[in-house]
């Protein structure tokens, strides 16, 4: 059981399309216990096992990706820990490999959460509404998640976080004027690095069409313009 749960944890190593060659590592996969993600111990050992394999092999590791499970990384209640030891062990085995963090939904309602982001080389957050009423529509996640992402990424003074945004049109449309222009004001307060931003290569369904790549050029265009930070446009 342990075994079978340790390799759902841990994939790779496996050709990511951003990241290269990269072992990835999901803290929050699900258990046979409702509600309840694997131990520190079992990520953290898992982990390492697949680390040193590797570095025995002789195989040439790119990156470790910390991604999401069942639910965001952040939400694992020892999420710094597992952060810090995964940190220690690319450290000592993959030295020249690059630790990234992909969020798509923030809980940085605690010190130690907001912390662990330094651990990583470029921590990925997900922040692509301006308002709460549209954060909620496309997460749906409570009001309080976006108050937390909101007034905790400012203070984080992290100069590697990248916000990244997907842009819809549809029954939801985070690509409206009013609310880039909202999202644009969230992004001048963060400060990150620098914005990824996205759209669908096809249409989902009604509520999740693409935008255009005129529109996307627009938005780019307005970040940089507004708050000069870097921006890329991913395919």
């Amino acid at each position: 059981m342990i075994a079978q749960l340790q390799a759902e944890v841990v994939q790779g190593p496996l050709e990511h399309e951003r990241f290269g060659k990269a072992i990835v590592v999901r803290p929050t996969v699900e258990t046979t216990r409702a509600h309840r993600y694997p131990s520190q111990a079992v990520v953290v050992t898992a982990v390492a096992r697949r680390l040193i394999e590797l570095s025995k092999e002789g195989e040439k590791i790119q990156s470790v990706v910390v991604e999401a499970g069942a639910k965001d990384p952040t939400c694992h209640p020892e999420f710094h820990e597992i952060s810090e030891i995964i940190r220690e062990l690319q450290h000592k085995h993959f030295p020249k490999a690059k630790l990234y963090l992909l969020s798509d939904v923030p809980h940085l309602e605690f010190a130690q959460t907001r912390h662990a982001l330094s651990f990583y080389d470029q921590p990925m957050v997900r922040l692509e509404a301006g308002t709460q009423k549209m954060f909620c529509a496309l997460t749906g996640a409570k009001p309080q998640v976006f108050k937390d992402v909101v007034e905790q990424l400012p203070r984080l003074g992290n100069e590697r976080l990248i916000v990244q945004a997907e842009f819809i049109r549809g029954d939801i449309d985070n690509s409206k004027d009013t609310e880039v222009r909202a999202w644009i004001r969230h992004l001048s307060s963060i400060k990150p690095a620098g914005v990824h931003i996205t759209t669908p290569a096809k249409a989902k369904d009604k509520s999740k069409r693409p935008i255009t790549k005129t529109r996307m050029t627009e938005i780019a265009e307005m970040v940089a313009s507004k708050t000069g930070i870097p921006v890329e446009v991913l395919e």
